[in-house]
């Protein structure tokens, strides 16, 4: 991804989806996985968060869309590095495995240079109290 500008020009992109590593290096380090590819899968080996978003800041056209799949307790740091490249996060939704349990993921709607106003989302229940998909997961398999 570091080298898009041999690939792509400027805001060549209406929409970019990311579901880029969660845990930054410097942490779990006691956990990057010994096969390289799962490593830089999970930890952000290769790319930090800033500079994934820096990069699709500068592919993304102006008003154009960034979707982006990650830990909710990353949140706070999602949202100022958007507004760091000009991104303006639109809609948050929170994904819970169960709902006695903490938010896990966050997925985020963000375009560039748009207006302020966020919506947060009804929460999507990945499972139910018998550990079965809900029925919104198992609609979004069909």
């Amino acid at each position: 991804m570091k080298n898009y500008l041999k690939y792509f020009n400027m805001s060549f992109f209406d929409i970019i989806i990311s579901n880029p590593p969660f845990f930054k290096i410097n942490e779990n380090v006691n956990f990057l996985n010994n096969l390289e590819q799962l490593s830089i899968a999970r930890h952000e080996v290769e790319i930090d968060l800033d500079e994934l978003i820096k990069i699709s800041s500068e592919l993304v056209k102006d008003r154009g869309y960034f979707y982006l799949v990650h830990r909710a307790d990353r949140l706070s740091e999602i949202l100022n590095i958007l507004q760091k490249y000009k991104f303006e996060a639109k809609k948050i939704k929170f994904c819970y495995t169960t709902k006695y349990k903490n938010a896990k993921i966050v997925l985020i709607e963000a375009i560039k240079n748009g207006k302020s106003g966020l919506t947060i989302l009804p929460p999507l229940i990945i499972n139910k109290e018998n550990g079965e998909y809900t029925d919104e997961v198992l609609k979004m398999f069909e």
